[in-house]
């Protein structure tokens, strides 16, 4: 059962934070569709204020429309996850070649992420949230807002198969811990080198964690 926030939030907004946490435990590799109707019930809302969400959360490339047919949420094959990840690797490595620019409040502040990630880690979908926060703050200290706009629109696919990882098995958040505080420590060392290592080594372990090789 998806448990909402405890804070008091409008209709369309409870609504959304339900279906992006409700998609993003959808087993990735399965097609599914969205019923109006049911999902008006399950998030104790009406019908309105989820065509809302469900506007916002194609607007953020979640779902799909499909006329006479309704919200689509596409699966995610072994090919899509190797070929997203290889696509972060380039965008991620790149941002930090001009690691001599970045300043120490961006550095301090990805540390800050990682903070917050170790309190959620009995919350998945919030942990994963934290994560994309984590790389895509990584990407936007990079200058380039052409690639940042590329990266960002990779997030859901991110949030869906980052659930997955950190749910399949046993110890993968806190390993992800570690592999974030392995880049914020090259970060702050001014080492690209060992940046580009630890960069690759997380994704490569989340390629592992998600398809098994």
């Amino acid at each position: 059962m998806i448990e909402m926030p405890t804070t008091t939030l409008s209709a369309p907004e409870t609504a959304y934070q339900w279906l992006k946490s409700y998609i993003a435990g959808l087993p990735r590799d399965e097609e599914t569709f969205l019923n109006e109707a049911v999902l008006a019930k399950s998030t104790g809302t009406s019908r309105t204020p989820v065509r809302e969400a469900l506007l916002r959360l194609e607007a953020e490339g979640f779902i799909k429309r499909v006329p006479h047919k309704g919200a689509y949420v596409p699966p995610i094959s072994d090919p899509d996850v190797r070929a997203i990840l290889q696509a972060r690797s380039v965008v991620e490595k790149w941002a930090v070649l001009g690691l001599d620019d970045m300043v120490e409040a961006q550095i301090d502040a990805l540390q800050g992420l990682i903070d917050q990630q170790r309190e959620a880690q009995d919350d998945p979908a919030r942990f994963i949230e934290l994560d994309t926060e984590f790389h895509t703050l990584m990407v936007k200290t990079g200058g380039n807002p052409v690639l940042a706009d590329f990266y960002a629109s990779l997030r859901q696919r991110q949030l869906r198969i980052g659930v997955l990882a950190v749910t399949k098995g046993s110890g993968r958040a806190e390993q992800v811990l570690g592999e974030h505080q392995a880049i914020v420590d090259a970060l702050r060392s001014r080492n690209v080198e060992s940046a580009h290592d630890a960069i690759d080594s997380h994704l490569n372990s989340t390629r592992v964690a998600i398809i098994g090789y």
